[in-house]
């Protein structure tokens, strides 16, 4: 096949999509198939991301930034990309509440779809040069950002080429947005315009399928996250980070509202004396707000907040630790929210302590694998971190989970999943044409 990935988030951005995105590309140019990829040039994101392809195969372009003149006003783009658009010093009181309905509104009237609209005529002018020396046989986009997706069907429109959708987050129906009414209406008639030009979609799980399908009348299919085994050291070549304490590790964001440690930290102070040598260690951007919540329940001293580390850095991170910290979406509406995140802990082999209701896709993924345990519950975090701390004491170590663990959960196996979902579109194309 020949396939054009359009997304803009891409190797060497720093972002779980760029992972996705990523690991798709490698694994289908591995299978044999033509791959190109359109994605932008340079976003606000650390450039560490290994690429995994060659690099005449990716065709990064330039983009209007349209958060250039907000960027600005607060001191530059990087410093925005680490600290976010409202300063930690303002993030309390009138002036942080000003800043954000500023910054609200700003983003209600310019951001269609989404921020990274301005990437869109600068994409649509490389594939016109593209096109020129190669044509693909079928698109596939994935997003967020959903500008991937008037890009796609843009160019499947203008050359008569099939399209697919990757929806890692869903689009209009993200309960995981804040908007006016009027907001959420435009962005639902954009959808449907876009998404109703498309030959399939794919999704991360079955309730965010299930949302899809009653929407549109096409193929929608469920192609989950997964990790690969090609990113992990050897568990013999990697020291653990502390021999003498427990260390549980979180890598990425934390969403102030929609995930919250609370119930950990709540679990630390009720150790008291037993909790000595536990630490919390959290690797990512915004994380302030990590720091009030772990003085408010007194375990400050339990708790450290890390800058961002490469991918490589992470993984080799979550090998090293004792155990892995993942915070569930606390809204219902999330539950088929399934983040890279929990395949890369399952791929690093140690135990998952997943804090948040219980109800959700990732939560029967870690009681499904038994990977590690899944609670909103103080006393119960409780009672395991005491377990696993006993079990470091007596033998050194927590014991990995089962190799067995990971099994149908790599990256290679979903990216035949998808590598399927493009056959079937050409093949079922092709029955039509010879009709």
């Amino acid at each position: 096949m020949r396939v054009l990935m359009v997304s803009y988030l891409f190797p060497p951005s720093n972002a779980i999509g760029a992972v996705r995105a990523g690991k798709t590309a490698k694994y289908l140019h591995r299978f044999g198939h033509e791959v190109h990829v359109l994605t932008a040039e340079r976003p606000p994101l650390p450039q560490t991301l290994r690429l995994e392809v060659p690099a005449e195969l990716v065709h990064p372009t330039r983009w209007w930034n349209i958060n250039a003149p907000v960027e600005w006003a607060l001191g530059g783009r990087q410093r925005v990309a680490m600290t976010g658009y409202v300063p930690a010093d303002h993030r309390q009181g009138a002036m942080g509440k000003t800043l954000r309905a500023l910054g609200s509104a700003y983003k209600h009237l310019l951001h269609l779809p989404d921020g990274q609209i301005g990437w869109y005529r600068h994409a649509l002018q490389e594939a016109e040069l593209l096109f020129r020396r190669w044509r693909p046989q079928i698109i596939l986009a994935s997003g967020a950002p959903f500008t991937s997706f008037l890009i796609a069907r843009t160019l499947a429109a203008k050359y008569d080429i099939p399209w697919v959708a990757e929806l890692r987050d869903l689009w209009a129906d993200n309960a995981n947005r804040t908007q006016p009414r009027w907001r959420l209406r435009l962005d639902g008639a954009l959808e449907r315009t876009v998404l109703g030009s498309a030959s399939c979609l794919i999704t991360v799980s079955e309730p965010l399928a299930d949302t899809l399908r009653g929407k549109y009348n096409c193929a929608v299919h469920v192609v989950r996250n997964g990790f690969d085994p090609d990113d992990y050291a050897d568990e013999a070549e990697l020291e653990p980070m502390r021999s003498d304490g427990f260390n549980i590790v979180y890598t990425g964001m934390v969403y102030d509202g929609k995930q919250d440690p609370s119930p950990l930290f709540e679990a630390i102070r009720m150790l008291g004396d037993a909790a000595q040598g536990l630490n919390v260690s959290f690797y990512g951007r915004y994380l302030d707000s990590i720091r009030d919540l772990a003085h408010a329940h007194g375990v400050a001293d339990h708790v450290e907040v890390c800058a961002p580390v490469a991918h490589e850095a992470a993984l080799q991170l979550q090998q090293r630790a004792d155990a892995l910290l993942l915070l569930l979406w606390t809204d219902r509406a999330e539950r088929g929210v399934f983040t890279g995140k929990l395949f890369e802990y399952i791929g690093a082999r140690r135990p998952v302590l997943a804090v948040g209701p219980s109800d959700n896709v990732a939560a029967e993924l870690v009681r499904e694998r038994r990977a590690g345990v899944a609670t909103a519950s103080p006393q119960m975090i409780a009672d395991h971190l005491r377990h696993w701390m006993q079990q470091k004491r007596e033998h050194g170590h927590v014991p990995a989970l089962p190799a067995d663990v990971g099994a149908g959960l790599t990256r290679e196996e979903a990216t035949r999943a998808t590598e399927a979902v493009l056959a079937e579109v050409l093949e079922a194309i092709g029955t039509r044409e010879l009709r």
